[in-house]
């Protein structure tokens, strides 16, 4: 007869495991920047930088992805980085896990080794509050690049993004809960909260808190091209049209859609 498997609350739970599942899916992430980037240069991606890396999960993805890939993840908290060796690089191939380089460092000013895609996900480059050090970490994003590398950064917005407001997605045996608790309309700052919620009523709040600025797509483009980017250009993602939601597909585009709410990618490339 099986064991029957410890049911997961909040008192068991591993807030990064959470994380995880509900907001990162790896293996697409690796596959879409791979494909995305060969289309865009003609060249293969063999050197991949994960800034705001967390537990590196995608940096280990796309090192097992092939065999001259290599991955640099890059994040200033140490603890993060040790689950991460810990729980994700230790279950690669002993040759996978010597193509990944782990950097407790900061993203203003770990520029090597050159990277050919640099991406900055998951809105975490929100941390920067004014143009000066935004600005800082696209022109170290710049230098850290190969010549004819890509720059990519996610972002969100649509007039949800400015609403307080919380919500919840079911994913296996766990809740997600999205928190925007708080929003200035003058500066854009912005606080929000990740809780996970069980099926034995039990509740893991504040698993993670981000006090962010909410940048616009036209400060985000204005600032790549301060600090030397070209070709800037925004990927949109398309609409499921039977639920409403994002369908996890990109396109390039020169207009968005005015929707409530809004995924893109915004992408500058190092002159060659």
């Amino acid at each position: 007869m099986a064991k029957n498997k410890t049911k997961l609350t909040a008192r068991n739970a591993d807030k990064h495991v959470l994380y995880q599942e509900s907001v990162q899916a790896p293996k697409d992430d690796a596959e879409f920047f791979a494909h995305y980037y060969k289309k865009h240069t003609g060249k293969p991606l063999r050197v991949f930088r994960e800034d705001f890396c967390g537990t590196a999960v995608l940096s280990c993805e796309f090192a097992r992805r092939h065999r001259d890939n290599h991955s640099i993840g890059v994040d200033l908290h140490g603890p993060t980085l040790d689950w991460a060796r810990e729980h994700n690089v230790s279950q690669l191939k002993p040759a996978e896990q010597k193509r990944v380089s782990l950097v407790q460092g900061n993203v203003l000013e770990v520029k090597e080794p050159q990277a050919e895609l640099i991406v900055g996900l998951n809105f975490s480059y929100s941390v920067f509050k004014t143009r000066s050090d935004f600005g800082a970490y696209m022109k170290n994003a710049f230098n850290a690049l190969k010549p004819g590398g890509l720059f990519t950064l996610d972002a969100w917005g649509g007039g949800q993004a400015q609403f307080l407001m919380k919500e919840r997605r079911k994913v296996s045996s766990f809740t997600y809960v999205w928190h925007q608790a708080d929003f200035d309309p003058i500066t854009h700052d912005i606080l929000c909260k990740i809780h996970f919620e069980f099926k034995d009523g039990s509740k893991m709040k504040n698993a993670f808190i981000y006090d962010w600025r909410l940048w616009t797509l036209p400060e985000m483009r204005e600032l790549m091209d301060e600090a030397g980017f070209r070709d800037i250009h925004v990927l949109w993602e398309g609409t499921d049209k039977k639920t409403g939601e994002g369908n996890g597909e990109f396109t390039r585009v020169e207009r968005g859609d005015d929707e409530e709410a809004w995924i893109a990618y915004v992408i500058g490339q190092r002159p060659t």
